[in-house]
């Protein structure tokens, strides 16, 4: 019987003292513009975020009573944020990444899925680079084999 093996470019990486992982796709054509929309994403509710929190302090600066009513609106506007960032996260890097990353942290704040993208990125970088010199590898013209002499099967 044949065999045949195709190495799927997985990178696993520990991210917790419990030995959980998640699951980084490389060879995935579509991986590293997800992850890039995610963090845009992002980038953007953060601004919006703050243009909100902004409106709520000018909208009850003058009502001391409202004090509780703001600071409940701009909790929940928060939390809504760090929530729906956690939501892309884990379908990016697959269900139950926020809980195995940020161990014991029901909702993360936004300066921790900072840090998590801070101390990711630099890890994609250097797969995607890895990555792309595999394929010049691969596909290099001075290569010798089948994909070199125009052998197309």
């Amino acid at each position: 019987m044949d065999k045949l093996r195709v190495d799927s470019g997985i990178k696993k990486i520990e991210v917790n003292d419990n030995g959980d992982f998640i699951i980084i796709p490389v060879s995935d054509a579509s991986f590293f513009e997800r992850f890039g929309i995610v963090m845009k994403n992002f980038e953007q509710k953060e601004l919006e975020y703050n243009q909100k929190a902004k409106e709520l302090f000018e909208k009850h600066k003058d009502k001391p009573d409202d004090d509780v009513d703001m600071i409940v609106d701009g909790i929940s506007l928060y939390s809504s944020l760090c929530k729906d960032t956690c939501e892309e996260i884990d379908k990016l890097f697959g269900d139950g990444c926020c809980k195995n990353v940020f161990v014991g942290i029901q909702n993360p704040g936004i300066e921790l899925i900072g840090d998590f993208f801070e101390k990711i990125t630099p890890l994609l970088n250097q797969y995607a680079k890895e990555r792309n010199q595999r394929i010049d590898l691969i596909y290099n013209r001075n290569r010798k084999g089948a994909r070199s002499k125009g052998v197309r099967k």
